[in-house]
C-alpha cells in the first residue's frame, strides 16, 4: 500500500506504460456466478453463450462475450489490499460485452494498486430477456451487493469504498447503477440482496448517456428497441434521472469520438451540475473509442488512468 499522496504520484511517474496490464496474461483469481440458483427475469432466451477470442492490432488478447446466459464476477485479488474495491463494467453496445479490453486489463491495474477488482460479465438486453431493458441492471445491482457482502475465505472490503468503472454502454450501465440504486428490479433472495447497490464513486469512459435523438443507435436499439416510447427514452437517459444521492463521478471522452459523441458526456456533466452533484470531466481532442488502457501513449487520452487515480485519492476511494 502506498502510504501518502506524494509516494503515490512518484510511483505513477516511475511506472511502465499502462499497456503492460493489457499485455499481461494473468487470469482472474476466481470467477463467481452471480445467480447460483438461477437467473431472475423468467425463461432464458433460445441463445447459446459464446466467447469470441481474438488478438487485436496491438497483439493483445481481445475476448468478447456474446449471448451471455451465465453472468459472472471475475475477481482479481489485490496482493496488498487497502480495503477498497471496484466493479468494472466493459462496453459492447448492449449486444456484446468485453472481457479483456476495458475489463481484465483494468482489473489488473486496480489490483496492482491494492484494490480488489471485479469484472462483470452481464446479460445483454439485445437478447430480449423477459426483464427487458433492466436485465443488465439486475446483474449490476447483484454484483455490487455481492462485492459489499464479501466472501468467506475470499475478500473483505470497506462497504463505503466501492467504486464502479464503466466504458461506453458499460458506462451507461455503471451510470444507471449510480442513478437507480434503490430500484427493486429483482426478487431479494438472501441477505446480500438487502445491501446497498449504490457505488461510492464512478469512473465513466466515453459513456452512452441519452437515448434521445439519433446518436448511439446501436446501444439504444439493443436496450429499448427500434421504436421506444417517450417514457422509455426518459427512463433510460441518465441525464433525466440524476438523483440527489448520485455519487461523485469523473468522465473521460475524446472530442472526436466517432462512436459515442462527446455531447453525451457534456449532457451528463450539465445534468449532474444542475442537480448540484460532484462531477469532474476531462475532454481530449484526440483519442479513440473503447481503448481502455490501450490508447496511443503519444496522445494525452492515454493518461486517463493517472488522472482517474488522482481523483480516487482525492475522493477517498483507495
Amino acid at each position: 500500500m502506498i502510504g501518502s499522496r506524494r509516494e503515490f504520484l512518484a510511483a505513477v511517474a516511475s511506472s511502465p506504460l499502462f499497456g503492460r496490464f493489457s499485455a499481461a496474461t494473468d487470469e482472474p483469481t476466481q470467477i463467481i456466478p452471480l445467480w447460483p440458483d438461477g437467473v431472475p427475469g423468467g425463461k432464458i432466451p433460445a441463445i447459446t453463450e459464446v466467447v469470441d477470442d481474438q488478438i487485436d492490432t496491438l497483439g493483445y488478447r481481445y475476448r468478447v462475450g456474446i449471448h451471455v446466459t451465465r453472468p459472472t464476477l471475475s475477481w482479481f485479488a489485490a496482493a496488498k489490499p487497502t480495503g477498497a474495491a471496484v466493479l468494472i463494467i466493459p462496453g459492447g453496445g448492449y449486444s456484446r460485452v468485453g472481457i479483456d479490453r476495458e475489463g481484465y486489463e483494468c482489473a489488473r491495474w486496480m489490483a496492482d494498486m491494492g484494490i480488489h477488482a471485479f469484472v462483470l460479465r452481464y446479460r445483454l438486453p439485445a437478447d430480449r430477456w423477459a426483464a427487458g431493458a433492466d436485465v443488465a441492471l439486475q446483474d449490476a445491482q447483484r454484483a455490487m451487493r455481492l462485492i459489499r457482502a464479501g466472501r468467506s475465505g475470499g475478500w473483505t472490503v470497506d462497504p463505503q469504498r466501492v467504486l464502479v468503472l464503466g466504458g461506453s454502454a458499460g458506462g451507461h450501465l455503471a451510470g444507471s447503477l449510480c442513478m437507480r440504486p434503490n430500484d427493486r428490479i429483482y426478487q431479494m433472495a438472501e441477505s446480500a440482496d438487502h445491501l446497498s447497490a449504490r457505488p461510492d464513486g464512478a469512473i465513466l469512459l466515453y459513456p452512452v448517456v441519452t437515448m434521445a435523438g439519433a446518436t448511439n443507435g446501436g446501444s439504444r436499439r439493443s436496450l429499448i428497441g427500434d421504436n421506444p416510447t417517450d417514457a422509455q427514452i426518459t427512463a433510460y437517459s441518465l441525464d433525466k434521472i440524476v438523483a440527489s444521492t448520485t455519487p461523485p463521478m469523473i468522465l473521460f471522452h475524446s472530442v472526436h469520438d466517432r462512436t459515442v459523441p462527446v455531447d453525451q458526456s457534456l449532457i451528463l456533466f450539465g445534468a449532474v451540475r444542475a442537480a448540484q452533484g460532484a462531477i469532474d470531466m476531462h475532454l481530449f481532442d484526440e483519442g479513440s473509442h473503447g481503448v481502455g488502457l490501450r490508447g496511443d501513449p503519444a496522445q494525452p487520452f492515454a493518461d486517463w488512468p493517472v488522472i482517474a487515480r488522482k481523483w480516487q485519492v482525492r475522493s477517498g476511494l483507495v
